[in-house]
């Protein structure tokens, strides 16, 4: 029979340097888990995570331990978006805190097939959600990384032949009024309509005849898809407050462009 011998629980010790915190926690968590999508279907993705809580003047420390006992509990089911709040809550219970914090990334795949042949292929996409909950109150902002293509207006006008092209990368960050975090399957015909073209996972020579040319009708300055990108999601009703942001990893020249919009908050 083993015996415990009782040890002395450090963290719990007071503190009289009078300083609260306002986050304590862990960073960098590698964590396997399933997510739930609404079509039902599970994804299985490899999240970092950052977990915190604040602390109180007296209390010495956070117990770190309780904050990966609650993320693998959590992970140890298929999660949807909405999941996100009942582990920020039962942070906040555990650790006697009155704010949870949670900082989430991981690469998410969407079935993108090809533009004409339909090949099947699966694009990846750059996720980040960024979640509190204090006392009652709650935020998440979620942030999503897109790969598209601009081609520049002005090379084209230029130019007897062709038009310098590239990859850029469309970022959006979200806030919507349910206050959860989202997918990004629902965003990506918003790329698709304000980037000269979408980028795409398989590519056959009718695909790439089709993209070469359509990205070429569809001429875009980085100005001109943050504009477009601006236009779109502030028709959706169900977002509170958005930045966009589209960045060209230019082809002809040693440096990238990048425009930004930050919307106003609605109520």
């Amino acid at each position: 029979m083993t015996t415990f011998v009782p040890l002395p629980d450090v963290a719990s010790e007071k503190d009289t340097r009078g300083v609260a915190l306002h986050a304590v926690g862990i960073r960098g968590l590698r964590l396997p888990m399933i997510l739930r999508l609404p079509s039902n279907i599970e994804q299985p993705v490899i999240a970092i995570v950052d977990l915190s809580v604040d602390i109180e003047a007296e209390q010495r420390g956070a117990h770190m331990s309780r904050l990966v006992e609650a993320l693998y509990e959590w992970a140890s089911s298929p999660r949807t978006p909405a999941g996100v709040r009942e582990l920020l809550l039962t942070t906040r219970e555990r650790l006697n805190s009155r704010a949870a914090q949670l900082h989430l990334r991981f690469p998410y795949f969407l079935q993108v097939p090809a533009p004409v042949t339909q090949t099947p292929g699966w694009l990846d996409v750059e996720v980040e959600w960024e979640c509190k909950l204090n006392n009652g109150a709650s935020y998440a902002v979620s942030h999503f990384v897109f790969p598209a293509m601009t081609l520049c207006p002005c090379s084209k006008a230029i130019s007897e032949y062709g038009a310098h092209n590239q990859r850029a990368l469309v970022r959006l960050w979200l806030q919507t009024k349910d206050k959860l975090p989202r997918l990004p399957d629902e965003y990506l015909p918003i790329v698709q309509e304000s980037a000269s073209s979408l980028v795409y996972p398989v590519l056959k020579r009718p695909d790439e005849k089709y993209v070469t040319e359509h990205s070429y009708e569809n001429p875009r300055f980085v100005e001109d898809v943050a504009r477009e990108l601006t236009i779109r999601l502030a028709e959706r009703e169900e977002i509170s407050w958005f930045r966009v942001e589209c960045e060209s990893i230019e082809s002809i020249h040693n440096h990238n462009a990048f425009a930004r919009y930050e919307s106003p908050r609605r109520k």
